[in-house]
Formats: C-alpha cells, structure tokens, sequence
C-alpha cells in the first residue's frame, strides 16, 4: 500500500481557468469556502484547462467535492505546451459497489461505496511530470442534477514520507449539531454539518524527511489548505474516508529521539 500523500502547495489556486461553461465560475474551484463551486449550465461534455504561470512538476490532481454520478467519465491530460504528455483516458470516478458486495433490495441500483460520505472526491496520481498545464474532460449525459458542480480542484507535487504514518491514527467526525433542551425538557438540535479532525504520528522520520516536512510545512503555514489522503489508491471507503481538504491545526513540531531520527504529530481540520 503507497504511503501517505500531501499535496501542500495547490498549484491549481495559481492557474489560469477556462471552462466550456460557467452556471457558476470555474474560478469558485480556487477558493476554500464550501458554498464556493464550478457549475455547468447543462449536462454536455464539459472541460476545464488549467494553465500554469511557470512549468511545475505534477504528480497529483484531485476533483473534491463534485455531485458527479456512478455513470460518469472523467479523462485527464496532462500539457506540455500542445503535446499531452500524460492521459489518463476515460475512467469512472465513482467506485461501485462491487457484485460480491451488493444487496439487493437493500442497496440501490448504481450506488457506491462511498455514498455516506459527505464529500464527493476523484483523485488522480502520477509518476512526477513537468507540465505547463492540464486539462480535464467530463462525461456524464445523466447526472440527476442537470449540471455538473466540483468545489475545489487540487493539484501539485505530493509530499510523502519514505516510512509511513504509525498506528494509532485518530480520526474524529466532528458534528456541528448542539442539543438545548425546551422548558418543557424536550430535546432539540441545532445545527447541522460534519467536518474531519485526524491526527497523525510521523515516528520514523530520517534527516532528509525531516527537512522535508520542515519546509513544505512552514512555507504552508496554518492558512494554506493541504490535502492529504492516507489510504491512497486502496479504493472504497476505507480511501475516501481518510481523504480530505485541511488545514494544519496544530503548530508544527518535531523531536529528535534517537540517531537520525525525528518524530511529529500532525493533526488536520477538515475545510
């Protein structure tokens, strides 16, 4: 199983965007707030190009909370100038329940193994390519909804460690919803919503790991968004529910505890 992956600095903030249409600006997908999205008008093929100011390497780019349904195909290719020096094709993003796995009469016909997760999410990885830009294609003649919504777009050069995160990963569901209680002692809740918290222990981080860490995450700061994906490319979700768009929470830290060797722990809240 790959290790964790962080995606620190999103390359795509600094892009320029054009969509073939906007209900809602393909810009939304550069900004954090959750009521922020790219909507198209219709449900025709869609596509979104991003270019980048300056040639950057890639090696990940994740749709993040998209309504795309279990029928839809999403192509991504990879730029160079004109040339596609990386594509992906036409694959399904929505991760099937499997036949082994499926009720039926209990289930729904097309559903998938993440459908109780709030967020929506594709990620795309990649050996390391250095690109001038990207774009992606988006098929999905029957999504429910009429159009097409993606909140966030993600992409950049992952950070990973050469050993990965230790057992223990604490990951809390943290819901918005308070009980207050009537004079009459009934009980009422107020509010709704759901946001992750996880922590992560790095127990067996080398001198170079730990420079690299350093860096990526004083450059970020606590403001920058950062996605991380602990379970990458397991599938199901077992992926998905330890994959999210965060920001740092706590300071950031290190101890030395034994010859080249550094241990941290990271803990991330879900935007």
């Amino acid at each position: 199983m790959p290790n964790m992956r962080l995606i620190i600095n999103n390359l795509h903030d600094t892009t320029l965007l054009n969509a073939s249409s906007q209900a809602l600006p393909i810009g939304n997908t550069q900004r954090s707030e959750r009521a922020r999205s790219w909507r198209s008008t219709d449900v025709s093929p869609q596509t979104i190009t991003a270019t980048l100011p300056t040639p950057s390497y890639l090696d990940g780019v994740v749709l993040y909370r998209h309504n795309l349904s279990s029928a839809s195909r999403v192509r991504l290719e990879v730029l160079d100038g004109t040339e596609v020096i990386y594509d992906t094709g036409n694959v399904n993003i929505s991760g099937l329940i499997p036949l082994g796995d499926f009720r039926f009469g209990v289930d729904p016909w097309g559903a998938t193994s993440t459908d109780s997760i709030p967020v929506q999410q594709a990620a795309f990885w990649m050996n390391s390519r250095l690109a001038t830009g990207y774009r992606l294609t988006i098929i999905d003649p029957q999504n429910p909804d009429g159009y097409f919504d993606i909140g966030r777009i993600i992409s950049g050069l992952v950070v990973s460690p050469r050993f990965n995160v230790s057992y223990g990963l604490q990951l809390e569901w943290q819901d918005f919803g308070e009980h207050r209680r009537t004079e009459g002692g009934s009980l009422r809740t107020i509010g709704e919503g759901l946001a992750r918290r996880l922590s992560v222990n790095l127990d067996w981080l080398d001198a170079y790991d730990r420079a690299k860490f350093t860096s990526a995450f004083l450059k970020s700061g606590k403001r920058r968004d950062v996605y991380l994906s602990v379970l990458p490319e397991t599938g199901g979700i077992d992926e998905a529910e330890y994959a999210f768009l965060a920001r740092r929470e706590n300071h950031y830290s290190h101890t030395h505890n034994h010859f080249n060797n550094w241990r941290n722990q990271i803990t991330f809240v879900e935007v």
